[in-house]
């Protein structure tokens, strides 16, 4: 095979291992799973939008390029032009490099080179979709519309090979939806007002037995205060839904469901134009996601600062024309994984990758997708080796009492359009979180184990004991083979299953997995960046 041209299709908050009711197809989906080879174990970097692609697009952890929170926010600046993409990179090796959909990097002008300065050409002329409401419904026909007509007209006049990103929003859809009245926000909630109905068109009214996840059910007893935290942001950011009030979570599941069909029929449609167009024989397709949703589980629902699986795995399905098909594997991978992947489909060798890319820590994950079997290059769950990480460092869910006091809604842009206020200003009238709340996390995966290390921005580091960990942070750690569910915190001492010598082998495999890809990992914005650290007696 001739260097192959590469297309990626990518979603946006699907949640990866729902158990479907057996009536409900997904036929793109189905189609690229029996025709290549999809990983159970993908993580993203980070659980949310814009750090997540930061990593995907640009091969680094998102703290690393100064896009560590969701660009709505006001404390996050663009994607620097000066970083360079995936798209760079492959057009270093001849490849012509093109992008349609979500961005979510950074504001762009309405030109369809509004992407050239990060390495991408023909992009749609009316502009990014940060994932507003309804934004699926409004957006993905016409981006898969574009990405057919690209793969029509502009694909048979190259003579180099291709990389294109196809990025549907969809079934990020979910984000907004209210149930039910009652599931209403606060009223100084990111999405008071925001929320959107289930839509009365015959797709969203399909009502399938969906059921409820299996670890819907937690106490919470044993659980570090930041899920505790966590499930408290979405309740009053997003709207709680009541406690006796199984019939909406029901709801929301059969909402996502019909939000992925949606997504996966739009997705087949540009399968059907390369199959048309008689592409496949030379274009590795890869179908993926930014991040998941944790859809019902521990009775929580959407993204951000919580690394269990619904929130953090990723689908990721590689179809190569002359590799295997219908396998999956077990191998753990990264979304930092993505650049060297492509990279070395592209015809680069790993040696060469690092020696040109040296600010790309990832691993090509080529030997698991050819050889399925293979536990690749970070281990698998039949043999835990390094592992994949996971960051969060978001600041607008550190401290739920001043975010709610009305700090947050000012700070925060849902569309991408709306100018956020001054930080110092919003310091004056609110004061400063309290950064001494443990919501930021690292974890680790080795495919067997997944510990979490809860820490507050005053508790940056890179623990290497089992002393200097609990000295520093809130320890999460579950056993995925025993307790697929996160349900049993093996990490609180109090458990009767806890292991110091177990905890403290997997702290240090953490930390040299924070050594190797993240550094000297140290807060990665000012204290003073509301002008004040002090905090102010709030009463939301």
């Amino acid at each position: 095979m001739n260097r192959p041209n590469i297309l990626v299709i990518c979603l946006d908050q699907w949640q990866t291992h729902m158990k479907l009711p057996p009536d409900v197809r997904l036929p793109t989906l189905e189609r690229l799973q029996a025709e290549g080879v999809t990983f159970e174990r993908q993580y993203c970097t980070v659980p949310l939008c814009t750090p997540s692609r930061a990593a995907m697009w640009t091969g680094r952890h998102a703290k690393e390029v100064g896009l560590w929170d969701n660009t709505n926010f006001a404390w996050v600046n663009d994607l620097s032009e000066e970083i360079r993409t995936v798209g760079d990179m492959l057009r270093d090796q001849g490849y012509y490099t093109a992008f349609k959909g979500k961005w979510h990097l950074s504001e762009l002008p309405k030109k369809e080179n509004a992407l050239e300065p990060y390495g991408f050409s023909d992009f749609q002329q009316w502009g990014d979709t940060f994932g507003p409401p309804l934004g699926g419904a409004l957006f993905d026909d016409n981006i898969v519309f574009e990405t057919v007509d690209w793969l029509e007209k502009k694909a048979p006049t190259l003579k180099q090979p291709w990389f294109m990103v196809c990025s549907l929003v969809n079934p990020h859809d979910i984000m907004f939806l209210q149930t039910d009245p009652v599931e209403t926000p606060h009223p100084n909630g990111i999405l008071y007002g925001k929320q959107t109905t289930v839509q009365k068109m015959g797709w969203f009214q399909e009502e399938w037995d969906v059921g409820l996840p299996d670890n819907f059910e937690d106490d919470f007893n044993l659980q570090p205060e930041g899920v505790r935290a966590y499930k408290e942001f979405v309740d009053l950011n997003y709207g709680k839904v009541p406690e006796d009030r199984t019939d909406l979570w029901k709801k929301r599941r059969n909402y996502l469901v019909n939000s992925m069909r949606l997504a996966d029929m739009e997705a087949g449609k540009v399968l059907d134009a390369l199959d048309r167009l008689d592409l496949r024989k030379n274009t590795i397709v890869i179908f993926t996601t930014d991040h998941g949703e944790m859809n019902g589980a521990h009775r929580m629902a959407q993204k951000g600062a919580i690394p269990f699986d619904e929130a953090a795995i990723v689908n990721f399905s590689v179809c190569v024309p002359e590799g295997p098909k219908g396998k999956r594997t077990k191998a753990v991978g990264s979304h930092l994984d993505l650049a060297p992947t492509f990279l070395h489909f592209a015809g680069l060798d790993p040696k060469d990758i690092k020696k040109i890319y040296p600010e790309l820590k990832g691993r090509s994950l080529k030997s698991a997708i050819m050889n399925p079997l293979d536990d690749g290059p970070r281990g698998s769950e039949n043999s835990p080796e390094d592992g994949a990480l996971i960051c969060w460092d978001g600041l607008h869910e550190l401290d739920n009492t001043w975010g709610i006091a009305g700090a947050l809604k000012e700070l925060t842009s849902l569309s991408g359009d709306e100018e956020s206020a001054n930080l110092k200003s919003v310091g004056e009238k609110f004061g400063a979180p309290d950064f001494s709340k443990r919501t930021f996390f690292r974890t680790f995966v080795d495919g067997r184990y997944k510990l979490v290390r809860w820490f507050s921005p005053l508790e940056y580091g890179n623990p290497e004991t089992l002393d200097e960990l609990y000295e520093s942070s809130d320890i999460g750690l579950y056993d995925l083979i025993e307790d697929p569910g996160e349900l049993q915190n093996l990490g609180n001492p109090e458990h009767p299953d806890y292991d110091p010598e177990l905890i403290e082998r997997l702290t240090l495999k953490l930390h040299k997995l924070v050594q190797e890809e993240l550094g000297d990992d140290q807060l990665p914005f000012d204290l003073n960046l509301f002008g004040t650290s002090r905090m102010k007696e709030l009463h939301p």
